[in-house]
Formats: structure tokens, sequence, C-alpha cells
């Protein structure tokens, strides 16, 4: 063999050696730890479920999951760090709905772009929310509350984690559709002591984090936000019973980087579902009042693309924007 044609076997061994390489990343991933972000405080919803999917699937993936929360900015320093990642598998997302459907329309310098930066790898869990009031709040259903919002326009302060959050949101879908007002008293942290002080009368929480509250008689729930009743309160009613079309309901699931091999992702999703489908987590999962799920990439990519032109119609018709 010749010089030359030496040089040519060798550059052809370099390329093969170079594309077989993802290939067989991905046919022996994960070979080391998997950092998973979580773009809330510690203890919150999608901590408390990350850590308790993620003991899990570490288990099922055969590498621990090292949960790591990073808040602030309604999800958006987490969620970026995870867009800006290496693609390789080993940096993902555990995060909800508002991160990728209501954060585009929402923030004009938004760092992230979910459908160009991230690439979905499965929803774990459906969440409802309920209106919850202080004891001593005259309406005690959806009903008295848009007449007492008609007969006394902005007289009702409601809390919220903040402008464009979920509960910002819901409050101004409830608006639109009832033609009233509402006056809105954003939060930066827990709005419970001043629910059950009275400073505000009203607020949309998501029915896991709040059902302590419910079960212990501090507070009482005007109509939850899913689109039929649940298990766990099933007597109360929906919002949808006294005003049609209404409905919120979030979600929880896992995120990569996009260029993540496919592999990779298939990988990834075979284990969420299996973990979510089996029954000692999907009782948990109920118990914590949330709906389990386990879904495909496409369904939730479908879902975060329906959900984000139905949102940046809401908020454009509220001219609401957050800089």
């Amino acid at each position: 063999m010749n010089p030359i044609q030496s040089a040519a076997v060798g550059l052809l061994a370099s390329i093969a050696l170079v594309v077989a390489t993802p290939a067989a990343q991905a046919q022996n991933y994960p070979t080391k730890p998997i950092r998973v972000i979580v773009p809330s405080a510690a203890g919150g919803s999608p901590d408390v479920l990350a850590r308790l999917i993620g003991a899990q699937l570490g288990e099922e993936l055969g590498q621990p999951m090292i949960i790591e929360t990073i808040p602030g900015a309604a999800g958006i320093i987490g969620t970026d760090k995870v867009a800006k990642a290496p693609a390789d598998g080993y940096t993902l997302l555990y995060g909800f709905n508002q991160i990728a459907t209501m954060n585009a329309p929402l923030y004009k310098k938004l760092p992230y772009q979910p459908e160009r930066d991230l690439v979905p790898l499965g929803m774990t869990l459906n969440l409802s929310y309920m209106w919850i009031a202080n004891n001593d709040f005259e309406p005690r259903t959806i009903a008295e509350l848009v007449k007492l919002n008609r007969a006394k326009p902005d007289s009702v302060n409601y809390a919220s984690t903040g402008p464009g959050s979920a509960a910002h949101l819901g409050a101004v879908l409830l608006e639109n559709m009832t033609g009233t007002r509402m006056t809105h008293v954003p939060y930066r942290g827990n709005t419970n002591s001043d629910l059950l002080a009275g400073v505000v009368q009203l607020k949309l929480d998501p029915v896991a984090a709040s059902i302590g509250l419910v079960k212990a008689g501090k507070v009482k729930v005007l109509a939850v936000s899913s689109p039929k009743r649940l298990a766990v309160l099933p007597d109360v009613p929906t919002v949808a019973e006294t005003v049609p079309g209404y409905e919120l309901t979030g979600w929880q699931g896992l995120w990569a980087p996009v260029g993540t091999p496919a592999a990779i992702v298939q990988r990834l999703n075979a284990a969420i579902i299996k973990v979510v489908h089996k029954p000692e987590m999907q009782k948990r999962i109920a118990e914590l009042g949330y709906e389990p799920l386990g879904s495909s990439p496409k369904e939730m990519a479908d879902r975060i693309r329906s959900e984000t032109a139905e949102w940046t119609g809401i908020i454009k018709q509220a001219n609401i924007t957050i800089d």
C-alpha cells in the first residue's frame, strides 16, 4: 500500500470513528450520573415530583439522577441553562407547562425558544388548579364570585405567584370569559399567610399545593379548573359548570437540549413511560393530587404547540407583556 492509499485509509477510518461515536454513545447511554435541573424553588411541586420520579428513573437507567433546583424568573433561568447545555443526555430539564407554552408570548427577551432549543422527552403528569378563598369571603361558588365582580368591579383581590404565572393567566381567562374585573396582587413568595389573614380573598392554586389547607378547613374551595370533577374533591364543581369552556390544566415533563441523539431521546422516553406506569408510582402521584401520564415526545410536542397558540391569543387579548 503506497503512502497515498495509507493516508486515504486512515482518513476513512477517522471519519467512520467520528460518525460511529454518537451511535455508540447512545447505545451505551447512560454511563455516568444525569443532572436534572428543576427551574423552580426547592420543596415546590416540580422539585418534589422530580425527586420522586427521578429516583425511579435512576434505577431504571442504572445511573443516579442528580436533582438541582434553579429558581427564578418564571422558570426562565433554569430552563435556559438546560437549553445551552451539551446535547449528550447528561443534562435534562424537569419542568412545567408555563416554561414552554406561556413564557414565549409573555417575555419579549426570552433567552430560549422552547421549540428551537429543547426537545420533549415525555410528560409525567397532569395537574389541576382550584379557586380557593378565605373562609370569611362571602362568595361560596363561582356564580357568586362572578355576580360580585359584576356588581363591584376590582373589589376582589386575588393573589398570584407573579405576573404571567398560571395563577395570573387563569384569572385573566376567567375575567375575559365573564366580562368582569378583579384586582391582581402578585407575590414573589408564598401567598397562604395573606390569604388566611384576609389581605387577599382569593387565589388560583394547584390542587396538590393546597389540598392540606382545604382538608384542614382553613380555606374554602369555590371550584376546580379541570374539565371534569376530581376524585380527590368529588363534591367540588368545575368552573366550567358555571362558565362553559373554562379550563386550566397544567402538566409536568422532561426535556433535553435540542440535538440530543434520537436513540437517547427514545431511551429516556421508554424509561419515563415505564416508571410512570408502575402501579406504585401511579398510586403515589394520584395521592398527591395529580393525574399520572407518561406520554411520547410527539404527544408532548403537540400539546405544547396547541397550548402555546391558545395562550398567545389570551395574552394578546389581555395586552400582557413582560420585559
